[in-house]
This record gives structure tokens, C-alpha cells and sequence, in this order.
């Protein structure tokens, strides 16, 4: 039976709702779960892709009342769990669907995986206890879980464009935002440290880029083929994009037929490297009807930035430059401004102008 009353239930419920934010919501989850259930330990596995294959990660954790969250550096580092609860993350994986199994005599966990709008497994919540905890408190973990999954559905409909299923423009303002806050959290921690990469006057080896793709002579499709191929061409170039970049990289489509990346830990070679691998397939692929077409990319390093328009001009002001040299082409802002191919335009004082 429950130890906590429905108005206790209702302020907790309240709490986690509170938050639009994914990853503070699924640390609120976290930390309502391990004290109002009496959970000795919950810890959040996020899924990654590497070459294509699912690798899970763990990237938050609560035990004896405390909160850790881990970044993928720190996460790529841990000691892997034991081979029964990997066995059941991985069947969590496959099967999309919760589960139980008994450590020991003692002790039971339970499996949870989340899954996205595209029906993908995202992240798995794993909770620790013993047999008495979960038998008093399975009905409650699973309502929680429940009300969670409702509020996640409505969180996907209001962050995501209905017509390709990428990441919409609201969203972007909001993870930019908060990208870079994290990133000035970062310089503050390092700016002790003698040997951390000045961030002004060069690329950092593990930043975060913006990209701006647009696609080029996207009106000629919709006069010459109709706005039905048209949108089957955002569609299948919204699919490719899936395909090209990491999970944890962000997807964005701004509108038209533009749309925006946001790539992460990885220098201005592993950048570039994936935007040209993106643009080739790109190039590569045969659209139905249309046949071949081609996209104009523009990019740069958001560490490099004090405000988010600024980011978003100057991989604006590379993807101009592509469009003005024959388009069908990937450039990066630094590298044209070290070319003297485009000029530094002073920055506004204040970051206190609409974005769109």
C-alpha cells in the first residue's frame, strides 16, 4: 500500500510538470521517484548511436538523496553496469517496453525506456530496490511513469513541425539559449585553468557549431512539380538528415526550405566533416519526380559567440557567401573570414532584438 497521500501525489505530479525542459524534468522525475517511493537509486541511460548502433549511457543518477548528472565525456568514462542489467537495457531496446528483474534475493530493478515522437527508445529510467519497496510501490511508479509519458507527448507536439517531424523554430531559441549559457558556465570553470583553449581567438577541439542548409532553387520544385513533390522533398531531405548526424546532435527546421544543425563536441574538422558528408548524400540521393537536387550550407562555432543572433548571422553571412558563389557548396565563417572573402561586421551591444 501506498505510504503518501493524494494531495502529496498532486504536489509532486505538479513539480515535475512544471518544467519544459528535457533534462530538467527527467531530473525532477528522478529525484520525486527516489523520495517519495523510497527508491534506493534511479539512474537515467540516454541512448546513443555510434556507426548506427545504439550505445546506452549513463548520464544521471540519484542515490542516498544525492543528484548527479554526468556529461558525455564523463559518461563515455564510467564503468559499465553489470551484465544482467546491460542484457535488459539492451532488451529494453529492442522490445520498447518496461520490465523487472531480481538482482539477488534482495534486490529488484525496474526498466522504464522513454521513446520519442518517431516511436524511438531515447532514454531508460532503471530503479533500484528491495522486494518490499517495489511490491508497495509498483502502482505508483507506474502512474508517475504514465502521467510522464502524456506530458512528454505534449511536450513533442509543441516542440516538433508537423510536416517533417524536426526539431521547429521555438525549440531552437530556447537549446540555443541554453547551449550557450552552459558554455559561458564552462569558460567561468576553466578560466583557472592555464591550459584551456582561448575560445576567442580559435576553435575549440570540442565545441558546438551551428549550421544553416538551405535548399537550393527550392521555388523552381514547387513551381515546376507542385507544393505536393515539394514537400515530399522536405520530407525525404528531413529523413537524410536523421541519417547524417549523430542523435545528440539537434535537427531544426526554421520553415521553407530551411532548416538548421546544431553539432556537438567535435572540432571545425569533424564539423565540416559531416556537413560535406551530409551535402554529398544529399547530392547523391534521387528524389522522386525531381530527380537530383542540391543544398547550400553555412556554419560556425557557437563557443565563439556572446549572444545567439550573433551565431546565427555570421553561419547565416557563410551559407550567403555559398549561395552568391554558385550555391551547392559547404563553408565555414571562420575559415572565410581568414580568407578575407567576407568582413566582421560589428556586433550589437545588446541581445535584445527578435530573432526572426
Amino acid at each position: 500500500m501506498d505510504k503518501f497521500s493524494a494531495g502529496e501525489i498532486i504536489e509532486s505530479i505538479a513539480e515535475i510538470t512544471k518544467h519544459v525542459d528535457r533534462d530538467k524534468l527527467e531530473a525532477s522525475l528522478a529525484n520525486t521517484l527516489h523520495e517519495r517511493l523510497e527508491i534506493d537509486r534511479v539512474a537515467i541511460y540516454k541512448v546513443h548511436y555510434q556507426y548506427n548502433q545504439p550505445k546506452h549511457l549513463l548520464m544521471l543518477e540519484v542515490v542516498g538523496g544525492k543528484l548527479h548528472i554526468y556529461n558525455l565525456e564523463q559518461a563515455t568514462r564510467k564503468a559499465p553496469p553489470s551484465p544482467p542489467v546491460i542484457e535488459q537495457l539492451d532488451n529494453c531496446l529492442k522490445n520498447k517496453s518496461a520490465a523487472v528483474i531480481a538482482l539477488s534475493k534482495y534486490k529488484n530493478v525496474f526498466f522504464q525506456p522513454t521513446l520519442n515522437h518517431l516511436n524511438e527508445v531515447v532514454s531508460i529510467f532503471t530503479l533500484s530496490c528491495n522486494e518490499n519497496s517495489y511490491q508497495g510501490t509498483e502502482k505508483s511508479m507506474k502512474g508517475y511513469f504514465q502521467v510522464y509519458r502524456n506530458y512528454l507527448k505534449l511536450l513533442n507536439e509543441s516542440e516538433h513541425d508537423t510536416l517533417t517531424g524536426l526539431l521547429n523554430r521555438r525549440t531552437f531559441d530556447r537549446d540555443l539559449d541554453k547551449l550557450m549559457t552552459e558554455w559561458q558556465e564552462k569558460i567561468v570553470l576553466e578560466s583557472d585553468d592555464s591550459n584551456h583553449v582561448n575560445r576567442r581567438s580559435g576553435h575549440s577541439e570540442n565545441g558546438n557549431w551551428l549550421a544553416v542548409v538551405d535548399i537550393d532553387f527550392f521555388k523552381r520544385i514547387n513551381d515546376e512539380y507542385g507544393h505536393l513533390y515539394g514537400d515530399e522533398v522536405l520530407l525525404l531531405l528531413a529523413n537524410i538528415m536523421r541519417e547524417s548526424f549523430r542523435n545528440y546532435d539537434k535537427i531544426f527546421r526554421f520553415g521553407g526550405e530551411e532548416f538548421v544543425v546544431i553539432l556537438r563536441d567535435t572540432g571545425q574538422e569533424g564539423a565540416g566533416t559531416a556537413l560535406n558528408r551530409f551535402h554529398k548524400k544529399v547530392g547523391d540521393f534521387h528524389f522522386p519526380q525531381v530527380g537530383n537536387i542540391t543544398v547550400s550550407i553555412g556554419y560556425e562555432e557557437i563557443a565563439n559567440q556572446t549572444i545567439p543572433s550573433e551565431v546565427l548571422r555570421l553561419a547565416d553571412d557563410a551559407l550567403y557567401y555559398v549561395k552568391e558563389h554558385g550555391r551547392n557548396g559547404v563553408r565555414c565563417y571562420g575559415e572565410l573570414l581568414a580568407e578575407g572573402k567576407v568582413k566582421v561586421v560589428q556586433a550589437p551591444v545588446h541581445d535584445d532584438i527578435e530573432l526572426f
